[in-house]
């Protein structure tokens, strides 16, 4: 029978304990996950600032300056968010931290009756060993190790009564300490985001300065166009050297079959060769289309620019399509569009991909229509998350390309 009574009172301590013992929330993963995050931004806004500070300390382009201002900005955005969802997260882990010292302290209030209750049911029927043990029991600021020998001189029904009540006690005790530690982390989170939206105010004056200087002074509206200019003519220029490459390896290729070939009929088949169609087309990101193809009026810069391809806002991450199928003919850093793609569409048409976040194909690469080829970023973008986007249609009789207006090629 006592063994009977021994093993219900083992079986309810185990029960209280796994339910005051909560498992880890919701809320103390997303607060996992936004200290991860928090990290990350910090260490891409040090990277950010780094690049501004060489910029100021060197004769630097003025478009590659608004780039790295606004990339800045962007990023501080950014580390604000992450701070304000913490902020959130943490407020909703100290309401319930609160609620259930608020529950527990009720629990204890409740049991602690019971005891009372129990102590003079023993004074009354003159036990008063046992109640003397319960009444000192209650004390708080009792040794730990005296507690434990009185819990074990008790009867299983009072000792399972006061188990329940000290681990009650416990379990507050900790929902303390998280607590103070919760609230520890909400001063430090403040004191950190007022810090950031400091810094936020700081770079929206210094490109304010920047962009008004831009307006005011000619000279450098002068030096920005050629540098939007020279962007383009490198661009241009790469486009060229991609055509030349592949001629060449088409006329090697013609070589190497005219060696079992009549001669008449391997000249007839380089000049007959034609550029293939390169069949369905496919939009490489959805979104606001910023900035069309052709002449274009900057408001910030207070000048006129003419674009050889379109902007396509997008949201950081948003992945990025190939236009059609082709091959992947260059991937890596393109002045002023940042890391870029290159795809040759059957010796028809290039298509270009700027400002993007991290590229997902090689050069060499066979990609086929909607295949993703990268992400959305804002690398040398001066006006935040976008994708670039350029088509140039390739002459039969030389290297040289001409820009199309790309969002009229995808409809064609």
């Amino acid at each position: 029978m006592a063994s009977g009574k021994r093993l219900v009172a083992s079986g309810l301590i185990l029960l209280t304990l796994q339910a005051l013992a909560a498992p880890a929330s919701s809320v103390d993963k997303q607060l996992k996950s936004n200290a991860a995050a928090l990290k990350k931004n910090q260490e891409e806004i040090q990277k950010a600032e780094t690049k501004v500070r060489e910029l100021e300390n060197k004769e630097s382009g003025v478009l590659k300056t608004i780039a790295e201002i606004d990339q800045g900005l962007t990023q501080t955005r950014e580390q604000l968010y992450v701070l304000q969802k913490k902020e959130s997260s943490l407020r909703t882990a100290i309401k319930e931290i609160e609620e259930e010292i608020t529950h527990l302290q009720e629990s204890i209030d409740t049991q602690k009756k019971a005891i009372a209750a129990r102590i003079r049911d023993l004074y009354i029927h003159g036990k008063r060993e046992e109640w003397e043990l319960l009444f000192n029991l209650l004390k708080e600021n009792e040794n730990p190790e005296r507690k434990l020998y009185w819990v074990q001189r008790l009867l299983e029904s009072d000792r399972v009564t006061i188990e329940n009540y000290l681990a009650s006690i416990e379990k507050q005790r900790e929902k303390r300490e998280q607590l103070g530690t919760k609230q520890k982390e909400m001063a430090e989170l403040h004191e950190n985001k007022s810090k950031e939206e400091s810094k936020y105010q700081n770079q929206l004056l210094f490109q304010t300065e920047v962009l008004t200087k831009v307006k005011k002074d000619k000279t450098t509206q002068q030096r920005v166009i050629e540098e939007y200019k020279q962007n383009q003519q490198t661009l241009t220029t790469l486009i060229a050297t991609l055509e030349k490459k592949r001629q060449a390896e088409l006329k090697r290729q013609a070589e190497l079959k005219s060696k079992s070939q009549s001669p008449t009929a391997a000249k007839n088949k380089v000049e007959n060769e034609v550029p293939i169609a390169v069949g369905p087309k496919c939009t490489p990101l959805s979104g606001e289309i910023i900035s069309h193809y052709g002449y274009h009026e900057n408001k910030d810069l207070g000048i006129r620019l003419e674009h050889k391809g379109t902007e396509i806002r997008g949201q950081k991450g948003d992945a990025i399509k190939a236009a059609a199928a082709g091959t992947v003919v260059m991937t890596g850093n393109i002045p002023g569009h940042g890391p870029s793609v290159i795809l040759d569409h059957n010796g028809s048409y290039y298509s270009v991909y700027g400002h993007l976040s991290n590229i997902k194909v090689k050069e060499g690469e066979n990609v086929k229509n909607c295949q993703e080829i990268g992400s959305v970023g804002n690398a040398e973008s001066t006006n935040g998350y976008k994708l670039y986007f350029q088509v140039y249609k390739i002459s039969s009789k030389s290297a040289k390309g001409q820009t199309q207006d790309p969002i009229l090629w995808l409809k064609n």
